[in-house]
């Protein structure tokens, strides 16, 4: 095996894997390179909050396995960063705030053992926005993330797994976990130009992450492809339910796209690019259909962000009244706001005859398409922490679907621009399979940022 062999920045997991398992690359060589771009670039990106010890010995092990016959799987060695609301054993989980005891875990978070035993080596924890309450990026005790598709001007990663979301754009790590309760992982991952998932609720354990919103909270993830993230997701996977999908493959589906009274917070190259990635699609084998939905995204919007935050002040509102202190300004706001709103059990009600107005609305579609946010990433300095990016993403999280963002192109600052997809509850196997062939089919080439050598 060579050991001297590194990995190009952006190489998919996937060919990582067959590099490994062929013997052309091992472990402790990639995971070296790793820690190499980690060391040169974090300083200036932010991505990660703490770094993993003792990481070569676990790549050495998994390449002994791999020359002994005993590899673990496909993932056995592969690097993985991991958003600093999981708990990793010998770690801080701080949820991006100083409230939080800087003591190491004793465990690892369900999630995290599992790619754990499936071989993966936990590079470090992510940058995230604090306690995910925040869809730009911005809120946070450690420093912002550098969105890397911007190496001269300061803009925002996407929030709320925005240290994730920098690690993948710019090469620090292959895959990244993340969380998602309103777009957390699909928002960052629309802002760098990579692939953001949220599955369906409870497809994924909670356990071991912190907890912000009962009704909300769901796991996610980052990589560089939808095959890369339905790799990982796979390994993570748990529970006995039984995916909806389609047998004959994704072929023929019927795919719901928006009005144009829809889309009027879009700015219009946005609303190009979506508009142009649908006809693409609509000119192979996919029937695009426009699809009517009960209410405003917008709405859903609202109502989402009000049930999340009630539940975020029921959970932390008194340790903010005493120690306000230890909390970012903004995100102190946001969660004492939640004393005001009403209700939960009246919110509830209402997400529910919401959740089923929408499965109604969605018979004769199997996917729905929609921009993941009304515009690319901008400059630092001009965000307006009483917006968000979220109005396309939030409706996913209130009505309990799975949902997946693609890159699709650039503005003419240079900036990603994602294409949201979301299919009914649990059909997670339907929208892995559609993204992959949707992506395949726009194949748009994206030139990613080499961030990995930046002295």
């Amino acid at each position: 095996m060579d050991g001297t062999s590194s990995v190009e920045t952006g190489r998919s997991i996937c060919d990582i894997a067959a590099a490994l398992a062929a013997g052309q690359l091992s472990s402790e060589a990639l995971v070296s390179d790793y820690l190499d771009r980690i060391e040169q670039a974090n300083p200036r990106l932010n991505a990660f909050v703490a770094l993993a010890e003792n990481v070569l010995p676990l790549a050495r092990g998994s390449d002994e396995r791999r020359q002994a016959g005993r590899s673990l799987g496909p993932l056995d060695g592969i690097p993985l960063a991991v958003k600093d609301v999981f708990d990793v054993a010998g770690l801080p989980t701080q949820g991006g705030s100083r409230s939080r005891p800087a003591e190491s875990a004793s465990g690892s978070a369900s999630s995290v053992r599992r790619l754990q035993d499936a071989g993966m080596i936990v590079l470090g924890k992510t940058a995230m926005v604090e306690l995910g309450l925040g869809g730009w990026g911005t809120q946070s005790a450690s420093p912002v993330p550098w969105n890397p598709w911007s190496p001269a001007e300061h803009r925002v990663p996407g929030g709320s797994s925005s240290g994730s979301a920098v690690a993948v754009a710019a090469g620090l790590a292959p895959v990244a976990l993340a969380s998602d309760f309103g777009g957390s992982a699909r928002i960052p991952a629309a802002f760098c130009g990579i692939v953001g998932f949220k599955p369906s609720p409870g497809r994924v354990s909670m356990d071991g992450a912190i907890p912000v919103s009962r009704s909300h909270d769901t796991f996610g993830l980052l990589g560089r492809s939808v095959e890369d993230v339905r790799l990982v997701f796979d390994a993570v996977l748990e529970g006995s339910g039984v995916f909806v999908g389609t047998p004959g493959g994704t072929d023929d589906l019927r795919i719901g796209d928006l009005p144009d009274d829809q889309l009027t917070t879009l700015v219009p190259e946005v609303r190009t690019l979506y508009r142009a990635a649908l006809a693409r699609l609509g000119d192979g084998v996919y029937r695009i259909g426009r699809f009517a939905s009960p209410e405003n995204f917008e709405t859903y919007s609202t109502l989402a962000g009000e049930l999340v935050l009630q539940e975020a002040y029921a959970r932390y509102g008194t340790r903010v009244a005493a120690t306000p202190e230890l909390f970012c300004p903004v995100v102190r706001a946001r969660i004492l706001s939640g004393r005001a709103m009403r209700d939960p059990g009246v919110i509830l009600a209402a997400r529910q005859q919401h959740q089923a107005r929408f499965t109604a609305a969605m018979r004769g579609f199997d996917l729905i398409a929609l921009p993941t946010c009304p515009a690319g990433a901008i400059p630092v300095a001009q965000v307006d922490e009483a917006g968000s990016p979220s109005v396309f993403t939030r409706f996913a999280n209130y009505l309990d679907l799975p949902a997946l963002s693609i890159p699709i192109g650039v503005t003419s600052e240079g900036m990603p621009v994602g294409l949201q997809f979301a299919a009914r509850r649990n059909a997670d196997a339907l929208l892995l399979d559609f993204g992959e062939a949707a992506a395949q089919a726009l194949a748009f080439p994206l030139s990613r940022p080499g961030w990995g050598r930046v002295s």
